[in-house]
């Protein structure tokens, strides 16, 4: 077991030091980006293959590469505001307004030249800082990326902060569940201030903001994303799947049934119009 660990940390430490190799003899990219992480939409691998296209070799490790804290920003929301959010919360908009100061923040670092996180999509950060970032961000079928949320907070979650212990058939009939239907709208659709994110108005924001994007991916395109990207940025893209379900996981979508897909189909409907929509303006472009 030693060995195989010691194995593993080598070929890491390997892959690190060609990496920031690489980048020191060809140059990091030049322009700056901003990668609007979804959950579940299979933003961690691509983060990893991003922010290598900037690390380099200094005396602060990815002084450059900014990534945020997800469950920090959850818990200083918590202190900021007085009070305890508990992990099925639906209005978590206080954490999200925090996020949304956050990221002015951080574009406002002359350093940072890479950018990343759960953050809401901010028409005003846009405004102010899209002439120094460019914003990216890659979708996936809402159904599927319902299902892993579900599946990841209940199994994986490796913090308490978003950490479930529900049954599918308790999630589908909870409000957090419901929710989780119209997360492209609260990703994309900007901060709600009364924190109710689930109506026609930020679903229609949500697409109208899509516009404002200099690239959308899509899950199960990944071979054109990296395409799309290499031509707009001169660099090949490495995508390796880091939260790659456990078998055993998997073998849970046996306990779903016909009714329940149309059930979770139904809640995705908000979503779905969304995602239908990014298909339609931006997958061939």
């Amino acid at each position: 077991m030693l060995k195989l660990f010691s194995s593993h940390i080598g070929t890491k430490t390997f892959q690190n030091v060609f990496i920031k190799t690489r980048n020191l003899l060809e140059g990091s990219l030049d322009s700056n980006i901003y990668f609007h992480h979804i959950p579940k939409c299979g933003g961690t691998s691509l983060n990893r293959a991003l922010q290598s296209c900037y690390v380099k070799w200094s005396l602060w490790e990815s002084s450059n590469v900014l990534n945020l804290n997800s469950e920090a920003s959850w818990k200083s929301a918590q202190a900021l505001c007085g009070k305890v959010l508990p992990p099925d919360v639906v209005d978590d908009s206080t954490v999200m307004k925090l996020r949304e100061e956050l990221l002015f923040y951080f574009m406002s670092l002359g350093h940072v030249h890479y950018l990343s996180g759960h953050f809401p999509f901010s028409a005003l950060a846009h405004e102010h800082y899209n002439s120094k970032f460019d914003f990216i961000t890659v979708l996936r079928d809402p159904v599927d990326r319902w299902l892993s949320s579900y599946f990841y907070n209940n199994y994986r979650q490796p913090s308490g902060y978003r950490k479930l212990s529900m049954s599918i058939e308790d999630y589908i009939d909870s409000n957090l569940g419901r929710s989780q239907g119209y997360e492209y709208a609260k990703f994309l659709g900007g901060v709600a201030e009364n924190g109710n994110f689930m109506t026609p108005a930020f679903v229609q924001q949500a697409k109208d903001n899509l516009h404002k994007f200099n690239l959308i991916g899509f899950l199960d395109k990944m071979d054109l994303f990296k395409a799309q990207f290499e031509r707009k940025y001169g660099a090949e893209l490495r995508i390796n799947t880091l939260n790659k379900r456990p078998e055993k996981e998997k073998s849970l979508n046996n306990m779903i049934t016909e009714d329940m897909m149309a059930s979770i189909r139904e809640l995705c409907r908000a979503d779905i119009e969304i995602y239908d929509y990014a298909v339609e303006n931006f997958l061939k472009s």
